[in-house]
């Protein structure tokens, strides 16, 4: 099992979620040119959608349910989203969640109140999740913390069910900034080593 974590986005859960104006892929800016856009999220995936769409002249507003952009965000980046902000190019609502989405406009819950916008597409970059539901039809087991990791061996990355393995992102659960290319690569090693012994 190497199916990484992007099966499945983590949804907003608000009425109008399902119109084909919400994206909860952000594939690249210039469809988004001159368009009235919302970017939902705090993380790298938000603000480079935001900065990118801004930059190919679509007016932008982020939605951040936190005070403030997330510290995770690449330190290079964060003073550009951040003085974007300050300036007014890219408009924030902190502390505020999407309400309803609406074909031509948005509902927006901020600490002042619901507040309405126009709307032309909705970036929802609210991060991803494992197929939970495919790993446990294999019979594999999840950690019953917040983390949801597939309980496996790590010095064979065998699961809970004999004769499946686990390796790469998937095996971070929601911590999906555990595991990168970089430092799963070990994990097709120890899987092969371990049914070779088996062998």
């Amino acid at each position: 099992m190497a199916t990484g974590f992007y099966d499945l986005p983590n949804l907003l859960g608000v009425k109008g979620e399902d119109l084909p104006k919400v994206k909860h892929y952000y594939d690249e800016p210039h469809s988004y040119a001159f368009q009235k856009i919302v970017v939902v999220g705090a993380a790298n995936s938000a603000v480079d959608a935001a900065l990118e769409t801004y930059r190919k002249s679509a007016e932008v507003t982020m939605i951040i349910r936190e005070n403030e952009i997330r510290q995770s965000v690449k330190y290079w980046v964060r003073p550009d989203i951040e003085n974007r902000i300050k300036e007014g190019s890219i408009k924030a609502f902190f502390n505020s969640e999407i309400a309803e989405i609406r074909e031509y406009e948005i509902d927006i819950q901020t600490l002042n109140g619901k507040i309405t916008i126009p709307n032309d597409f909705v970036l929802a970059m609210t991060g991803y999740q494992p197929n939970y539901h495919f790993l446990k039809n294999l019979g594999v087991e999840i950690s019953p913390d917040s983390a949801k990791r597939p309980l496996y061996d790590s010095q064979t990355q065998e699961t809970t069910q004999k004769g499946v393995y686990v390796a790469g992102v998937v095996c971070g659960g929601m911590k999906t900034n555990e595991w990168f290319i970089e430092n799963s690569r070990i994990h097709a090693d120890l899987i092969m080593e371990h049914i070779r012994q088996k062998g």
